[in-house]
């Protein structure tokens, strides 16, 4: 166990891997990652993506899908990510045996295509999950108006949710209190088998932000935006609609941050990782940010439960309402779209595949 992480968890936050690949799993880096600390797997299609086009470790088992009869490049992606996270979640089981159940996931997501199609969302969380087959598999659903009721039915069907691409305080207590509906439906017996998580996105909201805001105040909407809605999570999970569910074994629905890696080379590389560690979170990193927490002595400490006032003050004096719902509204449309565009680029190099070989 890497003791920088550990100092991490011992305020009460996860580190998750924000990345995943054959690659990394049959070499034995994901198990040496694991060793270090790291106790759950984000991925997401620009993920699987990347793996695809920089990696040869995929080529066999689409040959072998392709001379099986198999032709439609959903499909065989299918195929592989659903193998890549069943191996995965595998490798993260004995994480989700020690904590009971409260760490160990990995995440895979729904197709982007159907971010606001909730039907379409359903159908494939319900097949991915039974395909995967894993207690420590969560669906991740996007964080729109539509998946809302994705979320409730996934988790009333006693199904791991991470709602993702949360980028406002209003999509994530929407997201909240659906899981809580969805809590609301499980038997009293199956509450305490559900877990969720809420990813919350960070250095993205600064990349808009920083455009409009003072010199002084850049680098400083994300955290701030971040710190409100954590406060907004204790509220909501303290209030007597969630303590009924909790005494039947009802797990809180942790905020996860993501994007956590700097896009501005002039801030500090773990800028977003110091300034949200914090109780009952996650932070899912990429495979540099994790690099720089395990090599680097750092000082560590609950920044989270601090002055709300501070964080209120400047987003009230930085940007006004509109402003803000402005940035968050356009980068949900953006994730959704840039998401879509990844998912495009790997069903199309699997077509691509398909066509060397027919």
């Amino acid at each position: 166990m890497n003791s920088e992480i550990q100092k991490i968890n011992k305020i009460g936050q996860s580190i998750w891997l924000d990345s995943i690949s054959r690659g990394i799993i049959n070499n034995g880096e994901l198990s040496s990652m694991i060793s270090k600390g790291i106790s759950g797997i984000t991925s997401n299609p620009a993920i699987f993506q990347k793996a695809l086009s920089s990696e040869d470790t995929y080529d066999k088992d689409i040959l072998s899908l392709i001379n099986s009869g198999e032709n439609d490049a959903k499909n065989i992606f299918h195929n592989l990510s659903i193998k890549d996270i069943h191996d995965a979640c595998e490798l993260l089981k004995p994480v989700y045996e020690k904590t009971k159940g409260s760490d160990g996931f990995v995440s895979v997501e729904i197709d982007p295509k159907y971010a606001n199609d909730s039907q379409s969302s359903i159908n494939e969380g319900i097949y991915l999950n039974k395909s995967i087959d894993q207690p420590n598999v969560m669906i991740k659903v996007p964080g729109t108006e539509a998946g809302m009721p994705v979320i409730e039915h996934l988790v009333s069907l006693g199904i791991n949710v991470n709602v993702t691409l949360l980028f406002s305080r209003s999509m994530y207590m929407k997201a909240a209190k659906a899981y809580i509906n969805g809590l609301n439906k499980l038997p009293a017996k199956k509450i305490s088998k559900v877990n969720s998580v809420a990813s919350f996105f960070i250095s993205r909201i600064d990349t808009s932000a920083d455009k409009i805001v003072n010199k002084k105040s850049q680098g400083k909407v994300a955290i701030s935006n971040a710190v409100l809605a954590y406060n907004d999570y204790k509220k909501l999970f303290s209030e007597e609609s969630f303590s009924k569910l909790e005494k039947n074994g009802a797990n809180k629905q942790k905020l996860l941050w993501a994007s956590t890696s700097v896009k501005n080379p002039e801030y500090e590389e773990l800028l977003y990782v110091k300034k949200l560690v914090g109780p009952e979170t996650v932070n899912t990193v990429p495979q540099n940010v994790y690099e720089g927490i395990i090599s680097n002595i750092n000082h560590y400490e609950d920044l989270l439960n601090s002055d709300n006032k501070y964080h209120e003050q400047l987003i009230a004096t930085t940007l006004n309402e509109k402003d803000l719902k402005s940035i968050t509204d356009e980068l949900l449309i953006d994730g959704i779209r840039l998401f879509e565009e990844a998912f495009d680029s790997l069903i199309d190099e699997i077509k691509n595949k398909i066509s060397e070989h027919s």
